[in-house]
């Protein structure tokens, strides 16, 4: 099922990445849903004319999860090149017990734009703060 425009300025409100470090201006969503994170893919193809080979994809995994499967796992699914993944990060042994290990890894799919950032924060206010 398609992502409506408001769907998605209400999926990114709640739930996005809003990094507005000087350095680091990035639009992103974090989860373990691979249809979830589908619906974001879509919704910034769709909505904002994101190409897919402007995304950049991190997997945040733990000590048990190979590395080469989750990749591949989420490559396919949200059908983003393998190429446009960076460096994993894996949960360090010995630091805490998770509740829920997840066998692919949380997944996040992000652009670093400012003026994507700056667009979807006005239109997030034009649609919901008048």
């Amino acid at each position: 099922m398609p992502i409506t425009y408001r769907e998605g300025l209400i999926m990114y409100w709640c739930e996005g990445d809003k990094s507005t470090e000087s350095h680091t201006y990035r639009v992103g969503l974090t989860s373990c849903d691979p249809a979830m994170l589908k619906l974001f893919v879509q919704w910034l193809e769709e909505y904002y004319t994101i190409e897919k080979n402007q995304m950049k994809v991190r997997l945040h995994l733990w000590p048990n999860v190979i590395e080469a499967t989750a990749k591949n796992f989420w490559a396919k699914e949200l059908e983003i090149p393998l190429g446009n993944f960076t460096k994993s990060w894996t949960k360090p042994r010995g630091r805490g017990v998770a509740k829920q290990v997840h066998i692919n890894g949380v997944c996040r799919v992000s652009v670093s734009s400012k003026a994507l950032l700056d667009q979807i924060i006005s239109d997030i206010q034009k649609e919901f703060a008048g």
